[in-house]
């Protein structure tokens, strides 16, 4: 019991020593950390870490001569610590004899043997004071004399790129590349390229891994970097041939491919996204982890890039609802092609505009009780829509509650109760929309947060100080005709609320859903004229971000005048930074300016 307390108060008096010796090393008081560090390396079995910190309050502290001393002291005894020759030629230097200094550094790297930790501890020496001529050689000695050699490879070219020779970082991280394949070493080399190389740069190092891959074209770790250049660089077509190849030639399964089709997704390279799910599906067996959901992605995917181009034809909206068709038949209704139905049943009534196919397709999965109650309760909201688009909004409205009920939490409860507040602005109830618009601006999705915010704010505004709300219920009835792709009576009941109401405050939103129908029938040039009024006479109202952003889109997907999108991007984001459209529109403005946003 004795000893156990001895030891005890004796480790307990070494940690506050250390303690105090820390605070006056870090506050500066190197006079009196040195005497604590050097009491605690003696104590401590000459502990190589006491020592540094004793010798470095000596050098802090201007006293050269004493840490020199020290270092020789040191090297007497373990004279394998060739590094301390770096630190001692380093005092020289503050001594002003740079030729004793040199001496010392070849010294070092003469004395280096076959020890990789020897070598490594030398080199960082070298780092430290940032003599990287010298920490090159200390690698390279460590190329030639060490068998496992392969990270001396990967530090040369840290070492390089340090001195901003990117030709030779590129040399030695290829090098290494070469000689560590594994899954690992590729993922070293992005992290440590993407800090430091330029787009030029980029180009260079993909040019020299296409000329060593042609070498070595089963080495994985040059291909996968190579894809991931081709990622900075926007070339993701090839980037999908490169991961393709390689989830080919080493029998993968998939994970590499679906991670690539989701980054571009993201980066709004839709096609080529769709092409990596398609070769999931197409080159995967039936249990693979990652084929149901490339599935749906895909006709996801190609649904939504029909929908934006302007010549898509009902030929082609046949053609994928026969994929639907196909894969569904193929699986089986269930909860793994639930999301296949419900995406079938909206291609159906919105795109093929046959509502009634649409409303059977949802009724039959909905009544198999075996199915996921969530997925049950998509298709209920999703059945909604497609009674309100053929005007049953009482239908809706119960289908949207049932939901509503079943969900107190979460987004599906809320997406029900945002569904029913717009029935009811709809209807032109809007003091019970607005409540509960209200309710939902904490809501758990940003989006209907976001459109709750707008929704609430908006009717605020339209009803004004003097509560008429006359002009509000034929604007919330164009709404619902729009919806419902009636786009002649919209534009009619539009064009009455001025005739009726020629003092109403909706001159800019009458313009902001005219530009919703005119871009829907694909009459853009009028699309854009509304879109200017707007922003040239109500640059400060609710629609101007919404206005200006659409308009960009406009420039950008119909017109192809990348420039004057550029210019409406930017001024959003300048002079609207607080829209919720901001981060959209900078994120788009840098897309066409060349950079790659992922």
């Amino acid at each position: 019991m004795t000893l156990i307390y001895i030891i005890g108060f004796y480790t307990a008096a070494n940690a506050q020593l250390s303690k105090l010796a820390a605070n006056y090393f870090n506050n500066g008081e190197y006079e009196k950390a040195a005497p604590l560090y050097k009491k605690l390396y003696i104590e401590n079995n000459y502990n190589d870490m006491y020592f540094v910190y004793y010798y470095k309050s000596l050098m802090f502290d201007e006293r050269y001569e004493e840490a020199i001393d020290a270092i020789k002291d040191q090297l007497k005894t373990k004279p394998d610590k060739i590094y301390l020759l770096v630190h001692e030629g380093y005092l020289y230097e503050k001594l002003n004899k740079p030729e004793k200094a040199n001496k010392l550094y070849e010294k070092a790297i003469r004395k280096i043997g076959s020890n990789k930790i020897q070598i490594i501890k030398l080199a960082n020496a070298f780092k430290e004071y940032s003599y990287y001529d010298y920490a090159k050689k200390a690698y390279e000695a460590g190329v030639e004399k060490v068998d496992d050699n392969i990270l001396f490879l990967m530090y040369l070219g840290e070492i390089y790129a340090l001195q901003n020779d990117y030709n030779n970082m590129i040399d030695y991280y290829i090098a290494y590349l070469k000689k560590s394949d594994n899954k690992y070493s590729g993922q070293n080399i992005k992290s440590k390229l993407s800090k430091s190389l330029s787009r030029d740069k980029m180009t260079l190092l993909r040019n020299k891994l296409v000329e060593n891959i042609q070498e070595n074209p089963d080495n994985i770790s040059m291909i996968d970097v190579l894809s991931w250049v081709y990622l900075q660089l926007g070339e993701y077509e090839k980037a999908r041939r490169q991961i393709i190849a390689i989830d080919r030639r080493f029998g993968e399964n998939g994970s590499r491919v679906f991670k690539f089709a989701q980054d571009a997704y993201k980066a709004e390279q839709y096609a080529t996204a769709a092409k990596s799910y398609q070769y999931i599906i197409e080159n995967k067996r039936r249990n693979n982890p990652y084929l149901m959901q490339s599935i749906r992605r895909y006709l996801n995917i190609t649904s939504e890039i029909l929908v934006k181009d302007t010549a898509t034809t009902h030929e082609d909206f046949l053609d994928i609802e026969k994929q639907y068709n196909k894969f569904i038949e193929d699986y089986g209704i269930g909860d793994q092609t639930a999301d296949l139905v419900i995406e079938l049943a909206k291609l159906e009534a919105f795109n093929l505009h046959n509502i009634d196919k649409g409303i059977n397709t949802l009724k039959d999965l909905i009544k198999r009780n075996y199915i996921n109650k969530n997925y049950r309760a998509k298709a209920k909201i999703v059945l909604g829509d497609l009674y309100m688009l053929k005007g049953e909004i009482w239908e809706s409205s119960l289908l949207y509650s049932q939901v509503d009920k079943d969900f107190k939490e979460g987004e599906l409860g809320e997406l029900a109760r945002y569904k029913n507040a717009k029935l009811y602005y709809y209807n032109g109830d809007f003091e019970w929309a607005q409540i509960i618009f209200d309710i939902l601006k904490p809501a758990t999705s940003k989006l209907i947060s976001n459109d709750a915010i707008e929704s609430s704010v908006f009717i605020t505004e339209a009803i004004g100080e003097d509560s008429v709300t006359a002009p509000l219920q034929m604007y919330a009835k164009s709404e619902l005709l729009i919806y419902q792709n009636k786009f002649d009576k919209a534009i009619s009941t539009l064009d009455s609320i001025n005739f009726l109401f020629p003092k109403n405050n909706l001159e800019d939103d009458i313009w902001y859903l005219k530009a919703h129908i005119f871009k829907k029938q694909k009459r853009y040039e009028l699309a854009k004229k509304m879109y200017e009024q707007i922003i040239e006479k109500y640059p400060d109202e609710l629609r101007a971000d919404n206005a200006i952003f659409e308009l960009a889109e406009l420039y950008e997907n119909a017109f192809g005048d990348v420039n004057s999108a550029k210019v409406l991007y930017e001024k959003l984001f300048l002079d609207y930074d607080s829209s919720t459209l901001a981060v959209e529109a900078r994120k788009k403005y840098r897309q066409l300016s060349g950079e790659n946003v992922q």
